[in-house]
């Protein structure tokens, strides 16, 4: 039923590669309104009240992050006849399927403890899916332009996701006669995800192969502690990677806030982010022979330093309606660098992990990536979090009038605190160790042993 391992020396067609990304679509159609919409559905048609949603969401971001390296931990530790990170999928099919529908499809005297027990069940399956998965990517291929090009294949279905779950509430208003979120729209998106989750997810396990055998030995923890204490690389791509999550959690923190009540575009917005990803997904394709010239820290590091250079460019534009067309501008000026962004940190731990495999004999994938989510979820809940006190000091007050001082406040979290660590992490992955030669060395090594491990295998 399930496909066998890739060789050393092959590559994935073009089929399997579009197959592997597309399980990131129904993940991104409902993992983004779980995080920005669902909350507020709970507190005005349910018991609960808002204190209750703020410490269960809190507390549920706690879990999903601590649970992201032991899913790693295990991820690597598995061994299976059909692969190491393909029963995490079917585990996580399981996970996602029970509780997403009850999750969004709450009673009406659904009390705190539904929600959080739904909540919890619905992030171990997200954590299922994700970190095996962005393992099993980064073992599909240690090419250094392939690896590109899955990661792309992944960013086009995951950006698509997105745009699908902005688009749904436009398409039910010839049913529900209104674009409103509505308890509606969460049954249809809890259905459509139920039905097109799994069926990907198959497609995926049967279709896409395992990745070429770099080990046979169980990853310890104590190894994966050592890696992490030892290598400078590994410090220094989590460094950059903590950066990055701190100027995300405070712009992604204050983006609607910053659109609606600053610039006056509360009835424009869902048509901003549908031109947003609509962009991004034709960008992706432009990067695709761009990255083949260039190595890709580079390219993560300038185009991270071009979006949050383009920031105040929005303090030129007029407010509310007249300003729209020039914001849609601007935004698809943004998309062409934000698209690589959704891909390339994921293709550079790739090339890292493929360096400790050389160095130390076995693959931590599952790890690493558990490591690198883990970091990001951290560090944008501080963002975030620093992002909202420094509103709140400044005496802002969301969807009210708002003096000079309050929106100083906002615009210091919305461009000022980005600007300060993207830029500074643009500075540091701009001159990151692992190039494009030194990772074809790197592959070189490991397909060798590869082929040793394989030979030894056939003669036992």
């Amino acid at each position: 039923m399930f496909r066998s391992r890739l060789g050393s020396g092959q590559s994935l067609s073009a089929l399997q590669r579009v197959v592997y990304g597309m399980p990131s679509m129904p993940h991104a159609f409902i993992a983004l309104p779980l995080y920005m919409l669902l909350p507020a559905y709970y507190a005005g048609h349910t018991h609960i009240t808002l204190a209750q949603i703020g410490a269960v969401a809190a507390l549920g971001r706690v879990f999903d992050a601590v649970s992201d390296p032991i899913i790693g931990f295990l991820s690597d530790r598995t061994r299976a006849v059909f692969g190491t990170r393909k029963p995490w999928a079917v585990g996580s099919m399981i996970f996602c399927a029970l509780s997403a529908t009850r999750l969004f499809q709450p009673p009406a005297n659904a009390d705190v403890g539904y929600f959080a027990l739904w909540s919890a069940l619905l992030y171990v399956g997200f954590t299922m899916f994700e970190v095996p998965n962005s393992a099993w990517g980064a073992e599909l291929s240690r090419d250094y332009v392939e690896r590109s090009r899955i990661g792309a294949a992944k960013a086009i279905f995951n950006i698509a996701g997105s745009l699908a779950s902005y688009l749904l509430p436009i398409g039910l208003y010839f049913y529900t006669k209104s674009t409103a979120i509505s308890g509606t729209s969460f049954a249809v998106l809890s259905i459509a995800y139920v039905i097109a989750f799994p069926l990907f997810m198959l497609l995926s396990l049967i279709i896409v192969p395992n990745g070429p055998v770099v080990e046979n030995r169980r990853v310890a923890l104590g190894a994966v502690l050592s890696s992490l204490r030892r290598s400078a690389v590994l410090q220094r791509f989590y460094g950059i990677t903590a950066l990055w999550g701190l100027g995300e959690g405070f712009f992604m923190s204050t983006t609607f806030i910053f659109m609606t009540d600053f610039m006056g575009l509360k009835e424009q917005f869902p048509f901003i982010m549908v031109a947003l990803f609509v962009a991004e997904m034709v960008f992706l394709q432009v990067w695709t022979p761009i990255l083949k010239k260039i190595d890709r820290h580079r390219a993560w590091a300038f185009c991270v330093a071009a979006i949050v250079c383009l920031s105040p460019i929005v303090l030129l534009l007029p407010k509310g309606s007249a300003g729209f067309p020039f914001f849609i501008g601007l935004v698809c000026v943004r998309s062409f660098f934000g698209a690589p962004t959704n891909f390339l940190p994921g293709a550079v731990l790739g090339d890292v992990i493929d360096h400790d495999a050389l160095r130390t004999g076995s693959s931590k994938a599952g790890n690493f990536f558990a490591i690198q989510m883990l970091v990001i979820k951290v560090m944008m809940a501080l963002g975030g979090a620093c992002a909202f006190l420094i509103m709140d000091k400044a005496g802002y007050k969301v969807g009210h009038p708002n003096g000079e001082v309050a929106n100083l406040g906002l615009l210091a979290a919305y461009i000022g605190a980005p600007l300060i660590f993207h830029l500074s992490m643009a500075c540091l992955a701009w001159n990151f160790p692992i190039t494009s030669r030194k990772h074809g060395i790197i592959q070189r090594r490991l397909e060798a042993r590869a082929r040793r491990l394989e030979a030894k295998a056939a003669t036992e």
